[in-house]
């Protein structure tokens, strides 16, 4: 495989047409003329190790990996080519809204907490706990940690609270339980290498 240096230390991944002009824009479909043309379900992506600085994902991560073991070789190399501290900003559409159905291409489910089973720290505590949570993070040596999220509300919503017929509680509530209250969720997260939880989880497994 040739190793490819990227002009920009930013990774936009599935680019479409909403390119960023400080970023490496990458896309499996040349009509949306990105940098690089790439399939990343297919890896080892070519670059190497600890390029990037940031990670745009944006309404991407829920097109990819029909397969759960296509998706988590995704998570590992975006970890991989990944420096120890990078960002990553992730944007999928929020579960319980129609437009995740909308699309027939969307294939899981993503929510904050999907990313933090890869984070090695509430692995640990999960497991102190013992709790039945997955521990995605020690499992295949990944280590985020979800550290900002935010929802894209839908306006009717937005316009209720701005009205002061709906408190911050009740929006809580409603984003839980009902359908159609936020279009998307952003999911900020940093990267920490090596795991911080790496020794104790080799140690574990002798």
């Amino acid at each position: 495989m040739e190793i490819i240096v990227p002009e920009q230390p930013r990774l936009n991944m599935g680019c479409g047409f909403k390119k960023l002009d400080d970023h490496w824009n990458i896309d499996v479909e040349k009509k949306c003329n990105p940098d690089q043309v790439l399939d990343i379900e297919e890896t080892p992506w070519p670059y190497e190790d600890n390029f990037f600085t940031h990670i745009n994902a944006d309404n991407i991560l829920e097109h990819v990996g029909q397969n759960p073991k296509v998706f988590t070789a995704v998570m590992k190399e975006m970890y991989r080519v990944s420096k120890d501290q990078a960002e990553w900003f992730i944007n999928v559409p929020h579960h319980r809204c129609d437009l995740f159905w909308d699309d027939y291409t969307h294939v899981r489910v993503l929510t904050p907490k999907t990313f933090r089973m890869f984070d090695q720290k509430t692995n640990f505590e999960s497991i102190g706990k013992r709790l039945s949570d997955s521990t995605f993070g020690l499992y295949h040596g990944i280590d985020i940690e979800v550290y900002d999220t935010t929802y894209n509300m839908i306006n009717y919503w937005i316009t209720q609270q701005q009205e002061g017929l709906l408190g911050a509680k009740q929006m809580d509530i409603n984003l839980n339980t009902m359908s159609n209250v936020a279009e998307s969720v952003n999911i900020f997260i940093k990267v920490h290498k090596p795991g911080r939880f790496e020794d104790w989880f080799n140690t574990y497994q002798k």
